[in-house]
């Protein structure tokens, strides 16, 4: 596109006294209708000063009044934008976000598509933002980041294309124009969060990391950079704990080299406690995603970082519900790997943050993966701590799970319980008579013989109970056990 193609209409002739007195006109909700009748008259100077007016009722007041004026009559808006001088290009455009912004917040969609002249309208702006008005590239970049929020929409700018045109804009704008950087890259999040292919080019992401950790060094004080910046990193690790094989990745290695992980650990004890949107949240979904990589290397490094005393803090009740979610989802990621980073754990008196939650929080996604973060401590195979496990109630937290837990949970309830008897059989006779206590002072037998009638039909729920039944107490014939009516207490076998 050449740069003329941005003024067609070059008959039409712009005063600037005229625009001027245009923009400084104030206009309030009365006005509305006089506005409309403007815009929809003839004369291209009363269309501009009604198209100057609703934009700024529309900017002042974001969005308070419903559109509904232009509603059912974008194509205005987009002729404007195609066809007429630069003045009207930045009035169509404030007015297209509002009118957009409103969808979204009431429909949760964008109702009106640009057609291929305006998408070149707007890629061209985006290349050459300094050869107009800022306010056309604020205008502009206002539209975009709406659009971006479709799927579809983002697909016909090229998602790959869009997203290099956003990034070279940095190089092309005044870095202290904060809220044009800060729009720039609320797109580019965006558009990670809706193009999973982008976050997977393995050349696109090495490149960003450095410059998105650059970024957030030059704004340390804007928290909506920061976020967005966060963001994308999420996105990008996030691929890569979806990958089907995430034991190298070169993204997470690119991370660590940085000290961008060092930084996002030492910093999530220091923000507001109560926020889901500060960087505590998005740093620790990020720090999350390096639990849960297969290769047990990245859990080791955020150990090595001090993530645990910080997890510690972030299970208090002073944090937000979706903070102390995703800490709990860490935890039990952590405790899912090695012996060894389980023990850290043990050591760390996790297990009492366990205990805890599992009885006392109201929250069934936390209560859950605490209570997959304790099962965990059933493979340790450590006497002392293992006995101290079953003192605390380790075996009737297991026991009452079995009466209330369905599908996975109730799964990894059998598989615990299962482990915890294989610990009794092959560590010392101490540990043995107290588990074997424990099994008669719950009547574990009958629970199971119970559960296992009124779970017949599970084949996966059956088969663990019926291994628990031939390893541990000696039953083969589960059928006649099952037919019993008066069972004897049954030792570990």
């Amino acid at each position: 596109m050449e740069e003329n193609e941005l003024n067609f209409k070059t008959d039409i002739v712009i005063p600037e006294a005229f625009y001027n007195e245009c923009l400084s006109t104030e206009y309030n909700d009365n006005d509305l209708d006089q506005l409309i009748k403007l815009i929809n008259e003839s004369d291209p100077l009363n269309q501009l000063k009604g198209l100057t007016g609703l934009s700024k009722l529309y900017k002042i007041n974001n969005t308070k009044s419903e559109p509904n004026l232009l509603y059912d009559d974008v194509e205005k808006l987009f002729n404007f934008l195609e066809n007429f001088p630069l003045e009207f290009k930045i009035g169509s455009l404030i007015c297209l976000a509002s009118i957009e912004n409103y969808n979204l917040n009431n429909e949760n969609l964008i109702i009106h598509e640009p057609n291929d002249k305006i998408i070149k309208i707007i890629l061209y702006i985006l290349d050459f933002p300094n050869k107009y008005k800022l306010e056309l590239l604020k205008s502009n970049l206002d539209y975009l980041g709406l659009l971006v929020y479709d799927k579809d929409i983002i697909n016909k700018f090229d998602p790959e294309n869009l997203y290099q045109k956003v990034r070279n804009l940095f190089e092309k704008v005044d870095s202290n124009e904060i809220e044009i950087i800060k729009k720039i890259i609320g797109i580019m999040s965006k558009i990670f969060e809706k193009e999973e292919e982008i976050a997977k080019n393995e050349n696109i992401v090495i490149e960003l990391i450095p410059f998105l950790n650059d970024l957030m060094v030059k704004y340390e004080t804007n928290k909506d950079i920061l976020n967005f910046s966060l963001n994308i990193i999420f996105f990008i690790t996030n691929v890569n704990v979806n990958a089907i094989s995430n034991i190298e990745s070169k993204v997470m290695d690119k991370i660590i080299e940085l000290n961008l992980l060092k930084k996002l650990i030492d910093k999530i004890d220091t923000l507001n406690p109560e926020d889901d949107k500060t960087e505590i949240f998005n740093s620790l979904k990020i720090i999350a995603n390096f639990g849960a990589m297969e290769n047990s290397y990245y859990t080791d490094k955020i150990i090595e970082l001090n993530v645990l005393d910080k997890l510690k803090l972030l299970m208090q009740d002073k944090y937000s519900l979706g903070i102390r979610k995703e800490t709990a989802w860490l935890i039990s990621n952590i405790a899912a790997g090695t012996i060894n980073q389980l023990t850290k754990l043990y050591e760390n008196n996790f297990q009492d943050i366990l205990f805890d939650n599992i009885s006392n929080s109201h929250d069934d996604k936390i209560k859950n993966n605490c209570l997959w973060a304790l099962y965990n401590f059933s493979s340790l195979k450590n006497i002392e701590y293992l006995n101290a496990l079953i003192e605390k109630g380790f075996i009737d937290i297991i026991i009452t799970r079995l009466k209330i837990d369905k599908g996975d949970t109730l799964a990894c309830s059998l598989e615990a319980l299962n482990n915890i008897l294989c610990q009794g059989k092959n560590l010392d006779p101490a540990v043995y008579n107290i588990i074997e206590t424990k099994v008669n002072e719950l009547d574990i037998l009958n629970e199971l013989k119970n559960f296992l009638k009124n779970n017949h039909s599970n084949t996966m729920i059956k088969n663990k109970i019926q291994t628990i039944f031939n390893n541990y107490f000696g039953i083969d014939n589960i059928e006649q056990f099952l037919n019993e009516n008066n069972e004897p207490i049954y030792n570990i076998s």
